[in-house]
């Protein structure tokens, strides 16, 4: 018997600390979201905008420093994979260049991301990855692994001043982060589909078109438009 307690004990001890492992993920995850500014960012309505954000991404391209992170090609992902920003990093040469479509299954919902990418995107994309070998990280950091010696990937947080100075740049006045350029290409497929909630949940891998919904803003400006369309009380 004492042998039996003393392995319910082990147990016992052993879910608990996978629990606080969990929980300690998930708060991580949180800070992340909130560091990238997942909950509070805007997408760009106006396509002229985005226009300007790629035009000032090119001319940093022009004179950035060797290893430097290409802002332009950051955008084109952003812009055309409806990635989240922590696949975006973690993407390598191999999942983008000459491929029709960006499979990717993603850290945060474990669900598969299955998107074509335009052709023209698909071109640029593949320009800028000339060159580099297949298992390389698309956009890299200046540091190094111990083990194996490889660049690491960009982190999130250097993604994400990259984003705000665009803006800044660009005279983008709403809340911006990285969660800018999924929305923004969030609300473009929903443009193009002619309002398609269904094919939009799809491709954002939601669990439900009211979250789909909620993550554009729509519910809010649905509401707000029908108060303005009211008969004045005053």
């Amino acid at each position: 018997m004492k042998y039996t307690r003393s392995n319910s004990g082990g147990l016992a001890a052993s879910i608990q600390q996978e629990q606080a492992e969990q929980q300690k993920e998930e708060s991580r995850k949180r800070r992340a979201a909130r560091s990238t500014g997942a909950h509070t960012s805007m997408p760009i309505e106006d396509m002229r905008m985005v226009d300007k954000w790629l035009t000032i991404a090119r001319e940093h391209d022009e004179h950035r420093n060797r290893g430097g992170i290409s802002w332009y090609l950051l955008l084109l992902l952003g812009f055309n994979t409806a990635l989240r920003i922590g696949d975006i990093c973690q993407l390598r040469v191999r999942d983008v260049r000459d491929q029709e479509r960006v499979r990717v299954i993603a850290d945060k919902t474990d669900k598969l991301t299955n998107i074509p990418l335009q052709e023209t995107a698909r071109k640029a994309i593949g320009g800028l990855l000339r060159g580099l070998d297949a298992e390389d990280y698309v956009l890299t950091s200046r540091q190094k692994g111990r083990k194996d010696g490889r660049v690491k990937p960009v982190s999130r947080q250097r993604c994400y001043a990259i984003v705000q100075e665009i803006a800044k740049r660009a005279g983008f006045t709403e809340q911006v982060g990285c969660h800018t350029m999924r929305k923004t290409f969030a609300l473009n497929f929903y443009r193009a589909s002619g309002g398609d909630l269904a094919k939009l949940q799809k491709v954002l891998n939601h669990s439900s078109q009211e979250a789909t919904l909620h993550y554009l803003g729509l519910d809010q400006k649905a509401i707000d438009n029908v108060v303005h369309n009211m008969h004045s009380m005053v």
